[in-house]
């Protein structure tokens, strides 16, 4: 019994939270520990659980809604409360509980109503510490997911380098827009060297094994560099230097999946996803430096925009 009591309270009050908490930030991003080791799981479970727990408590005792919900009972005295335990406490030790929950006289044991008192209890209080819990974890993934835009923020950024960004996957930061604001929209492009053939286009999304680490990256629009068709090119005294741009050879289908143990050699850009985002974004800057101007922005390719800026007549121009 007294093993049982134990799982219980190790499962109830630690193993779940964590769990709990990792499902409520990966709604908003990607955690470094997939994998843990029982240990690891029970220290990160106990770190997580102790602001809930304690607001949990507060909670059930000082909120009158939920003193009594969910699992409504009768709320008793604080005598009854230690009556209560008491008799479970009995039955933990003894070696026969069954003798102390048997009915008699045609009316359920003291011993098993104390039983059912506490497991409305319990139920009532693991209820709002588990809302609290998921509270914690929406609240750390969305306030990692806001790095990008509050990174300027002293406060905020001395914070997510100590808290936020140790416990967040290398693989967001670096296959995702993470680090960058979320307006203007950015893509993310890739240049993905395997062995010896060069690919690139836009990263769709990058899967993790259990241990964390990348297993592998989809993307899309994808194009090949001709390796060998270029060399024979700058091989060649008749011709001048051949411009790289010509031996890209875009790969039919819409979907390209490269496996990480192909991968030798990756390099990760991140261009403004289109030309209205990218003029949007430079006016407010130019307005915030008090320049009226206008400004033009065209896509050659995405990862190279050609921007030019007229200055509105009577204004200073942009430094």
């Amino acid at each position: 019994m007294l093993a049982l009591l134990t799982t219980y309270l190790i499962v109830a009050y630690i193993f779940i939270p964590g769990i709990l908490f990792r499902l409520s930030a990966a709604v908003f991003v990607r955690l470094r520990l997939f994998q843990l080791t029982r240990a690891q799981e029970a220290t990160f479970g106990g770190f997580v659980s102790l602001a809930p727990f304690l607001l949990a408590l507060l909670f059930v005792w000082h909120v009158p809604f939920a003193r009594s919900h969910p699992f409504q009972i009768h709320t008793g005295s604080l005598q009854d409360y230690r009556n209560d335990h008491h008799r479970a406490f009995t039955l933990v030790v003894a070696e026969d509980p069954s003798r102390f929950l048997a009915p008699s006289h045609g009316q359920n044991s003291p011993y098993a109503l104390s039983l059912s008192n506490i497991e409305h209890r319990q139920l009532r209080f693991l209820f709002w510490y588990y809302c609290f819990i998921a509270l914690e974890g929406a609240l750390f993934g969305y306030l990692s997911s806001k790095y990008g835009d509050w990174s300027t923020i002293g406060i905020y950024e001395w914070f997510a380098r100590k808290a936020l960004l140790p416990n967040i996957s290398e693989w967001q930061l670096l296959l995702t827009d993470f680090t960058f604001p979320k307006k203007p929209k950015r893509d993310v492009f890739a240049d993905v060297l395997c062995d010896d053939r060069l690919y690139r286009g836009r990263v769709a999304d990058h899967f993790l094994d259990r241990s964390g680490s990348l297993s592998g990256i989809f993307m899309k629009n994808v194009e090949r560099f001709r390796k060998h068709e270029y060399e024979r090119a700058c091989a060649s005294p008749d011709t001048a230097p051949p411009d790289k741009e010509q031996f890209w050879r875009e790969i039919p289908g819409a979907n390209f999946y490269i496996p990480a143990d192909k991968i030798t050699n990756l390099n990760v850009h991140f261009p403004y996803r289109s030309n209205t985002d990218l003029e949007t974004f430079l006016l407010e800057v130019l307005k915030r430096e008090g320049v009226d101007a206008k400004i033009s922005v065209g896509f050659d390719k995405p990862t190279d925009p050609d921007i030019t800026v007229e200055p509105v007549q009577g204004t200073r121009s942009p430094s």
